[in-house]
């Protein structure tokens, strides 16, 4: 009963952000068809030869992120007018600088994430609430709020337009290895997320980072029903991708294998299950028995209560997290056709 409660609630209150996300979120549509007309046609008074097609999509593109504060439609067409780069050469140019100032960018980012994850990701020692914040820290949410300031973010729509996943399918056969990559460049800026949501995604994702992290499984104190021990001392698995590659591991292990991999299947039904012990979580202090789920100590029977659910709190967050984003993705607006049909 007390699950349910907690489902109907969260299900309240999805409802009811999505309601509010609605409200605040600004229009995708604030450049009407007719400015995006008188943009183009601006164009085409002055570059006579231009590429007709790939300016309308990137007028289209450059549209559906322009916001008020970025100046009105009479701004967006001059913008247009100035900014569209019609010459090959010259586009090719601005690619290849723009290129490599991304590399720069991205690389280093990179570079500063591998940094302050670093605990997160290593066993480099305890993890404390400083670690927990600096490795939550994004270095990058606000780069997309910072280049649409800046137009920096426009002009690449505008003349390197994003291509849907579907597109990609139909006209990539036919591309260079350079048409594909100014293609790419396109997928940089396809949405306009607020910096805030950026960052509480990255905190969302941190915190369940972290959990995992700190989630291990000590192999060598894990005990059949009658009270054999299969794994060796000091084998400490992560959870999960540990548990599942000693798992595929121990196929080749014609002895044992089997009833080891039993006793693996069983931890991780436990854990999802939330129903693993809190006490032999990461904890080298007592013997587990996953079937029948019996802890002791010597030759004490411990009572132990199950690990709270934690984990499905986390989960929550990280998709509340996604979905206050969906909105501020007309084209992909759910974090599966996000990752699917853009991310990979």
């Amino acid at each position: 009963m007390r699950k349910l409660l907690s489902l109907v609630f969260t299900v309240l209150c999805a409802c009811s952000s999505h309601k509010n996300r609605q409200e605040i979120v600004p229009s995708a549509y604030f450049i009407s068809d007719a400015t995006q007309k008188a943009a183009v046609d601006s164009v085409k008074a002055v570059h006579h030869s231009a590429d007709l097609p790939l300016l309308a999509k990137g007028v289209k593109h450059a549209s559906s992120l322009w916001r008020n504060e970025d100046g009105t439609p009479e701004d967006f067409i001059s913008f247009v007018k100035t900014n569209y780069i019609s010459d090959p050469s010259n586009r090719k140019a601005i690619f290849d600088k723009t290129s490599l100032y991304f590399e720069s960018l991205y690389g280093n980012f990179n570079e500063i994430t591998l940094d302050l994850k670093k605990i997160l990701d290593l066993s480099a020692g305890e993890i404390d609430e400083m670690d927990r914040m600096f490795g939550n820290y994004s270095v990058s949410s606000h780069l997309q709020d910072d280049f649409y300031s800046n137009k920096i973010a426009f002009v690449i729509a505008l003349n390197f337009p994003y291509y849907t996943l579907a597109e990609k399918e139909e006209l990539g056969p036919r591309w260079s290895r350079e048409e594909w990559a100014m293609a790419r460049l396109g997928d940089i800026f396809v949405s306009r997320v607020p910096a805030e949501l950026s960052q509480a995604l990255s905190s969302a994702t941190g915190n369940g980072e972290m959990y995992i992290a700190e989630y291990n499984i000590h192999m060598g104190h894990l005990r059949t029903d009658d009270d054999r021990q299969l794994f060796p001392d000091g084998m400490i698995l992560l959870s999960h991708w540990n548990l599942r590659d000693e798992l595929k591991a121990n196929y080749a292990d014609r002895e044992k294998g089997a009833e080891k991999q039993e006793m693996i299947y069983k931890v991780m039904e436990r854990i999802i299950n939330q129903e693993i012990p809190e006490i032999v979580i990461n904890s080298p202090d007592y013997e587990w028995a996953p079937f029948s789920n019996k802890v002791t100590k010597g030759s004490e029977t411990i009572r132990a209560l199950s690990e709270p659910d934690k984990r499905y709190s986390l989960v929550i967050d990280i998709f509340r997290a996604m979905k206050n984003i969906d909105a501020y993705n007309p084209v992909m607006n759910t974090a599966i056709l996000r990752k699917f049909s853009w991310e990979m």
